[in-house]
């Protein structure tokens, strides 16, 4: 005769653990465990755990109700439900951008020679939360924990590439402040530069937040697919050439891209592959007189 193997769990009896809880929760744990591929049925879950069947029906029913499982009516299987999903995509866009993406900006550094930031959106403003530079012959003002404006940066407008229409005027307003004499001051101009933006996946700061220096932008994507961060090369706006943007744009894309990966995202935001661009050392855009469209 067979002895039927009990299956361990992580969860312990104890008295100050109210035992329906105990139970409930190594019932989800073994569906999560071994029911990843096809799901399990209730009498696999009873056998396994040893439990009178009526209790783990009742456990599975309130799980399923609650959105911790899912029951498959045609297989008459559970599977893992949405609820665990979103905790661990919170968890995932809770964790340390600066710390993970830090490691992919010096390699973006050692790469290119140039200063590379890292920034997130808040309010109207980018706020630098990482900054990296290896003997750049670039001296920017720019350091963690300041602000610029959204509309005039290129990480800035690489997030808002990703909102509406509605969403960037609630954040800039109409009458967009010049901080220099290349900056898009109407939000009409502006919104025609996002639209260039999520063609190509990329954006450009062609002197428009500060005099001599340029920039090459993409966003940063989480858990959810949400935008959650950009990363920016600068360079002075004599080495902006058409030849080199194309080379900026695809090594902060993949940068972008990696970082991405390892904040969970799991799609391709970027029109435009990084690959691509390498490839043909030029961009699918409009020069006019050797100047770049922006």
């Amino acid at each position: 005769m067979c002895r039927r193997q009990s299956v361990k769990t992580t969860y312990e009896s104890s008295s100050s653990v109210a035992s329906t809880l105990v139970n409930g929760l190594k019932v989800l744990e073994y569906v999560s465990l071994h029911g990843k591929k096809k799901g399990v049925t209730l009498q696999e879950i009873t056998n396994s755990l040893e439990m009178h069947r009526s209790n783990v029906f009742r456990y599975l029913k309130t799980l399923v109700n609650c959105g911790w499982l899912d029951y498959d009516l045609e297989t008459f299987r559970y599977h893992i439900g949405r609820k665990p999903l979103q905790i661990a995509g919170t968890s995932l866009n809770q964790l340390d951008l600066r710390a993970i993406a830090h490691p992919f900006l010096q390699k973006l550094v050692d790469e290119t020679c140039l200063a590379i930031h890292l920034g997130v959106l808040s309010g109207s403003s980018i706020v630098y939360i990482d900054k990296v530079e290896n003997n750049s012959p670039i001296q920017m003002r720019s350091r963690p924990g300041m602000s610029a404006p959204v509309h005039c940066t290129a990480m800035g407008k690489a997030l808002l590439a990703t909102c509406s229409t509605q969403r960037v005027i609630a954040l800039v307003g109409e009458d967009l402040t010049a901080y220099t004499p290349k900056t898009i001051t109407d939000i009409g101009g502006l919104l025609a530069n996002l639209d260039k933006v999520r063609e190509r996946g990329y954006a450009i700061d062609n002197e428009e937040n500060e005099i001599g220096i340029g920039c090459v932008a993409a966003a940063i994507f989480g858990y959810e697919d949400d935008a959650i961060g950009a990363v920016s090369l600068s360079t002075l706006i004599q080495y902006l050439t058409s030849e080199n943007i194309g080379l900026f744009a695809a090594r902060v894309m993949e940068t972008a891209s990696r970082i991405s990966q390892s904040m969970g995202s799991t799609s391709n935001h970027w029109s435009i592959e990084p690959e691509k661009i390498l490839k043909h050392r030029q961009l699918e855009t409009t020069f006019i007189e050797k100047e770049v469209e922006y």
